[in-house]
């Protein structure tokens, strides 16, 4: 008996699999699903820079499937940036959001500088997520404190719940403030997310920026915005790659029931045999 709720426990989780992965948006070369890829020079002017910004497998094991978005800025140009923008979500209410957040690797950056993220507002203000400046030492009274950026190793951001400084609200570092003590500044509370410019997105995932000297060589990957409607989540791959569908988990599901009910007949037999024997 237990052996066949041990198969059916597989099964149903397997199949509870299947609907996290269904979840994920693939952005691919070929589908980019509202991400463009800009590079800059030291002053923001796109498409300008000499860095790249492409797909690729790895690095390590991604939090989702087996690739990420790159981002690395060129020797000696550490002031420009990379930069992944998507223009699919404007109109979105800033207080609105339930859910906010993206992985990052970092083969080499300046010691403290991650992937930011980047939300132009309906306000004409800019918000700021720096992953270490919600580091617990931080020193900006964070309630959320998260992990110090580290080499070599993927971290999640929660963003939602991070610390952010904005180009007219809050400063960086031990100025930055939280989402709620943002919308709490006057004329802030019904800020929206709006295209940076027509036809290019107002969310945005950047390397660089920094002094020249720096080398910037990251990955971002798992990028999740969401509000009460629902979540969406985007995977970073360099193809195409095949996930299993649902009607497969279905399959597998359905196919592990046979064999649980096949196991549990012939155990029943058997021990009818041993009875009658």
């Amino acid at each position: 008996m237990k052996s066949f709720l041990s198969l059916i426990c597989i099964a149903c989780a397997l199949s509870c699999s299947s609907s996290s992965l269904a979840q994920a948006v693939l952005v691919t070369p070929g589908n980019m699903n509202g991400w463009t890829i800009y590079t800059t020079d030291n002053v923001g002017t796109l498409n300008t820079g000499s860095g790249t910004g492409n797909f690729v497998t790895g690095p390590a094991t991604p939090p989702l499937g087996v690739g990420s978005g790159h981002l690395m800025t060129p020797s000696g140009g550490g002031d420009q940036s990379v930069q992944f923008r998507n223009i699919g979500f404007a109109g979105t209410k800033i207080a609105d959001l339930t859910t906010l957040g993206y992985s990052t690797y970092a083969t080499a950056y300046n010691g403290s500088q991650l992937p930011f993220l980047n939300l132009s507002l309906s306000t004409g203000d800019r918000l700021w997520f720096e992953p270490v400046y919600s580091a617990a030492g931080a020193g900006n009274g964070n309630p959320n404190p998260q992990a110090d950026p580290a080499l070599n190793s993927w971290q999640h951001w929660d963003a939602l719940n991070g610390m952010w400084y904005s180009d007219n609200s809050a400063g960086p570092g031990s100025n930055a403030i939280t989402l709620a003590q943002y919308l709490a500044i006057p004329g802030n509370a019904n800020a929206t997310i709006v295209d940076a410019a027509p036809g290019i997105g107002g969310i945005r995932l950047a390397s660089g920026f920094a002094s020249p000297g720096d080398d910037f060589d990251t990955n971002i990957d798992n990028f999740s915005i969401g509000t009460a409607a629902g979540t969406t989540t985007f995977d970073f791959e360099p193809t195409a790659v095949p996930e299993l569908s649902s009607f497969a988990f279905g399959s597998v599901l359905f196919g592990l029931v046979g064999v649980a009910y096949g196991y549990r007949r012939l155990t029943a037999a058997k021990t009818l045999e041993a009875r009658e024997t």
